[in-house]
């Protein structure tokens, strides 16, 4: 939506932008024609999604600025919801929990879903901690799909995917404005503790090996520093690793239990078909003049929807089957 939002600046209808509907719905359809999948579902972040992560973390996202006026943010919102009726037109599931963040429902789907493969479309480095044998992870930024035993471009290294993790509870985070250990630096870290290149590495592993390397540079500060848990902003001792992997680690999603209800039954329901079709899409197209800048030709409406009239097959299938 943002990119869309914010990079397809002269798509316009009526007087009203309309690029971020057309760069994420032609994004989608793109995936959906490259890839057999028989089941989407879009998670988005609710308004409140950071309040869970503030109660632990008072400073979590708070350099986030929104430099954006009054008219761009009633547009962005406009465009999100009018995306929102297309998805379910499209069979695509949707689902947006109060006070959660979608990185959250995301893993919280991943871990009930054993019977499932899936592909995570994301750039988003902090999910690459899901890949596993049924989770892959398909970053639009790079173009390139990342499977189980892959290495991730950390900002001076390429690590184990399953080690990001460990690796961002020690250095935090600056995009989401989460301090790391101070004077531990990516390249100090891999200075000290070169196994992360290579094998699967516990945060207790970093620690037990910490206190042996500081006993040969008792005067190292990057090591001292992360035996005492001190950040820039003081010293907190195991409060600031209790604190950073529940804010980094998503093996324990921050989800209440309505929001895991309401996951479970994205997960396992099958959609009813009824009052959803292609002629309501035909419809919202025409209205928001999205044909102006399908390819000229007589069937360009067929060649848009085909992806996702595909999709709509086979969950109607699944509907039919199961009652």
């Amino acid at each position: 939506m943002k990119i869309g939002f914010h990079g397809v600046k002269d798509y316009f209808h009526k007087g009203k932008h309309i690029g971020a509907i057309w760069h994420f719905l032609n994004t989608l359809r793109k995936f959906l024609e490259e890839n057999n999948y028989n089941k989407v579902v879009v998670f988005w972040d609710s308004d409140t999604n950071s309040s869970q992560r503030r109660l632990i973390y008072p400073k979590y996202k708070l350099n986030r600025r929104n430099d954006s006026n009054e008219i761009k943010q009633d547009s962005y919102e406009e465009q999100k919801q009018r995306v929102k009726q297309y998805l379910e037109e499209m069979f695509v599931r949707q689902l947006e929990v109060e006070n959660s963040e979608a990185d959250d429902l995301i893993a919280y789907y991943c871990q009930i879903s054993e019977d499932e493969n899936k592909t995570i479309f994301s750039s988003d480095r902090d999910l690459t901690q899901l890949i596993s044998e049924k989770v892959s992870i398909y970053s639009p930024s790079t173009k390139r799909y990342y499977k189980m035993g892959d290495t991730i471009k950390m900002s001076d290294f390429e690590v184990p995917h399953y080690n990001v993790k460990t690796i961002k509870i020690l250095t935090g985070d600056s995009s989401d404005n989460i301090d790391g250990i101070f004077y531990l630096g990516e390249k100090t870290l891999i200075k000290f503790f070169p196994e992360l290149l290579e094998k699967e590495v516990e945060l207790s592993d970093i620690l037990s090996k910490g206190e042996e390397l500081l006993k040969e540079n008792k005067d190292n500060k990057s090591l001292q520093n992360l035996l005492s848990g001190k950040t820039k902003e003081g010293i907190f001792g195991d409060e600031y690793y209790v604190i950073n992997k529940k804010l980094i680690d998503l093996d324990k999603p921050l989800i209440n239990q309505e929001g895991k209800d309401l996951v479970r039954a994205y997960y396992s329901e099958s959609l009813d078909p009824d009052g959803r079709g292609y002629k309501n899409l035909i419809r919202m197209m025409m209205e928001d003049g999205l044909f102006k800048y399908l390819p000229k030709t007589d069937d360009n409406w067929i060649y848009f929807l085909k992806p996702f009239l595909k999709l709509t097959r086979k969950e109607k299938t699944k509907f039919k089957t199961k009652n």
